[in-house]
């Protein structure tokens, strides 16, 4: 009996192991978009979408306006009132939803509001999930529908899903234009951006059980967050999430195991076999390029998925959220213009530190630029969408809010963006990479300190330094020219390189008044050639620090 237990045992080990390295990842090398899967979402027409709410509703919540109060009816209004996406309160509605292609009786959806930093918009976005696991629409069982109220065209995402469609080495999402009423009122025009969940991986021909995480506040930086306990789960699970959110799958460890190499790699060498070994080079490059040429500066923590398939060391960037690409702040920081934009992440820094990944990404650029976004395909997709959403940004309830913006936006986006992107980006070709500012107090001594600029030509740098007690450096307190490593007026730190000067009148600060430094990194020989600081906490002087003395 013994013998005939040992055997099937035997068996089952000998048939998993057969599995296991019998298993073809769904993504073996280049990574394939399903392009079938986009016929039923483009940007042809507005979708009218319907939400009704019954009174009163199944789904409970606390009143918005007294979240102390006990749980009653939730209600729109709740919804509306959900402006924290960090906090515990999260009301829910239970809804009818409808289309002119979706027709279905009864309570049938969950609704809530959507977005981060955009539920401080004046204009929702929201998140509406059937209840249904089979009686999807069109394959789709999740629509997000987003306002993009800071993007003056309304058809940023649009643009930018079209156009991924038909680029090699990525993905895309698909996208459509809709109309939403809730009870009857009109909440003008939406777009519904694809939802990353194990029914995306299906749609697009990968496997459910592949693991596709969205990043939340994710650098490549092994943080306390993504530390794992003994059974390989997070320490914290939330914490976890709010780096990097698991969306499909459960090999949390090979993540951190990967963010842990990037982390270790000291040298070149060493970090292009560690790149070689969990990343895809084409599909990295493709994605890096089109942030560049679209000018999707929102990509160094956020804004992209990770789809790691299963089995596989390999893990691929997919795009998300593009509504940003024609926003233009009133002061522009120089470091956003170019390379330097994604400098902080050290899985980009490494990889920009070797001449000839600069070079191929120079060349991917030129690529798609030629055969994938250029000018008559903008121009084409652009005017495909203007008649459909012109009539509803021009008319209630988006037009009290755009303010008659968005001819020129649009017009913008069409013809001009990407020009000045590349403009913007080979104008930084050469300039030093930025860094972070800081003080402290080591004894009696204060210090004004600052990291280590690198030169990717490898050309010496000198720095100056300056500080006031005017944030426009109306007066000066203190100002050195041409400061070097090797100086003797500052001391540098072995491990990091960073710079650290003494202020040597112990009298020029007074305790409590506000101060602000200001350190640029110049080439040497090449002062118009020079980069400013990360740090950005002073409105409309980018590049200074602000402190005080204790």
């Amino acid at each position: 009996m013994r013998a005939i237990l040992f055997a099937f045992l035997w068996l089952i080990l000998l048939n998993g192991c057969e599995s296991y390295n019998n298993y073809k990842p769904s993504v073996d090398g280049d990574i394939v978009d399903k392009s079938s899967w986009y016929d039923a979402g483009t940007g042809k027409s507005v979708l009218e979408v319907r939400v009704t709410i019954p009174t009163p509703n199944d789904y409970k919540c606390k009143p918005y306006d007294d979240i102390n109060a006990s749980l009653r009816a939730c209600t729109l209004a709740d919804v509306l009132a959900d402006k924290n996406p960090n906090d515990a309160y999260e009301p829910e509605l239970h809804v009818h939803f409808e289309s002119d292609e979706y027709l279905r009786e009864g309570v049938n959806a969950k609704f809530e509001q959507k977005g981060k930093s955009t539920r401080a918009a004046q204009q929702a976005s929201f998140r509406v999930k059937l209840d249904t696991k089979t009686d999807l629409y069109n394959g789709e069982r999740t629509f997000q529908l987003n306002k993009h109220f800071y993007d003056d065209t309304r058809v940023a995402n649009m643009l930018s899903f079209e156009l991924f469609q038909s680029i090699p080495h990525f993905t895309s999402l698909r996208t459509r234009f809709m109309h939403l009423s809730i009870d009857g009122e009109d909440y003008g025009l939406f777009t519904h951006v694809e939802h990353g969940d194990k029914l995306y991986l299906k749609n697009h021909g990968f496997s459910e059980e592949d693991n596709l995480y969205k990043a939340q506040n994710y650098a490549f930086v092994m943080t306390k967050s993504l530390s794992l306990g003994e059974d390989g789960k997070p320490l914290d699970q939330e914490a976890f999430d709010a780096s990097l959110e698991m969306k499909s799958g459960k090999e949390i460890q090979k993540v951190v195991e990967m963010t842990q190499a990037i982390g270790s790699a000291k040298t070149d060498a060493e970090f292009e076999t560690i790149f070689t070994k969990y990343f895809d080079r084409q599909n990295y490059l493709t994605w890096f390029a089109i942030n560049i040429i679209l000018g999707n500066k929102d990509t160094v923590t956020q804004n992209f998925f990770l789809l790691n398939p299963k089995f596989s060391d390999k893990f691929y960037f997919l795009p998300w959220d593009y509504d940003g690409i024609g926003y233009k702040d009133d002061v522009v920081q120089k470091w956003t213009k170019g390379v330097a934009n994604w400098w902080q992440s050290p899985l980009h820094r490494k990889f920009l530190q070797i001449k000839k990944n600069r070079d191929d990404l120079d060349a991917m650029i030129e690529n798609l630029r030629a055969h994938y976004i250029t000018d008559a395909i903008i121009h084409a997709l652009m005017d495909k969408y203007k008649p459909l959403v012109e009539k509803y940004v021009t008319d209630l309830p988006d037009s009290r809010y755009l303010h008659e913006r968005w001819a020129g936006a649009y017009k913008y986006l069409r013809n001009e963006l990407v020009s000045d992107n590349l403009k913007d980006y080979n104008s930084q070709k050469g300039h030093p990479m930025p860094f972070w500012q800081y003080t402290q107090k080591q004894g009696e001594d204060f210090i004004l300190g600052w990291g280590k600029s690198v030169d990717l030509e490898d050309d010496a740098i000198v720095y100056s330094l300056e500080v006031s007690d005017s944030e426009e450096f109306n007066t000066t307190l203190i100002k050195e020219e041409n400061i070097s490593s090797s100086d003797a007026r500052v001391a540098v730190d072995s491990y990091s390189g960073a710079l650290n000067y003494t202020v040597s009148d112990k009298n020029i600060f007074q305790k409590g008044v506000h101060y602000f430094m200001r350190v640029i990194a110049y080439e040497a020989l090449n002062r118009e050639h020079y980069q400013i600081a990360f740090d950005n906490e002073v409105r409309n002087h980018p590049g200074v620090l602000e402190f005080t003395v204790e």
